[in-house]
């Protein structure tokens, strides 16, 4: 007998030889694998954050899409808010996990990010190369633009990854 899988994340229900939702693209289990995986990403929902760390902050659609990321890779974390004024401000929204998680919450956005936009790993690996992101063509040190296609060599560092 053919058992129908079931969305982890959504609770839809799919036919036994579909393999990811179509709404979110989480692989589909059988239903009661679909739901030893809730009962544990409950658990880690509800589990406690400690020692708090940010590790990022933006608009509460973001911050609850990299929770819903974080929950997923066994990471604790939850999103707080900074109430605004009331009136024109909108509330600050943060990311925290416990601090002796941060490193690994902060390998795991980075993943998603390089799964969700593969040409950013290429670019990077390109100009660690000294290559043009966009062309390939060879770059010297410290050019503003490259020379055959004109792109402007602008690198904004973010403060963790100085060095």
């Amino acid at each position: 007998m053919n058992k129908n899988k079931v969305c982890p994340n959504c609770g839809s229900e799919y036919l036994p030889n579909i393999v990811k939702c179509a709404d979110c693209g989480t692989l589909l289990l059988l239903p009661e694998e679909s739901s030893s995986v809730r009962e544990e990403k409950k658990r880690f929902m509800e589990k406690a954050v400690e020692e708090e760390a940010v590790v990022r902050e933006g608009d509460l659609e973001w911050m609850r899409e990299l929770h819903a990321v974080l929950i997923d890779g066994g990471i604790p974390s939850t999103v707080r808010a900074d109430s605004g004024c009331g009136k024109s401000c909108n509330a600050t929204h943060r990311l925290v996990v416990s601090r002796g998680d941060a490193e690994r919450a902060q390998e795991r956005i980075e993943e998603y990010f390089a799964e969700m936009y593969p040409e950013i790993s290429a670019s990077r690996e390109l100009v660690r190369e000294g290559r043009c992101p966009a062309c390939g063509s060879p770059v010297r040190a410290g050019s503003r633009e490259c020379p055959d296609c004109g792109l402007l060599l602008v690198i904004i560092e973010d403060e963790g990854e100085k060095s």
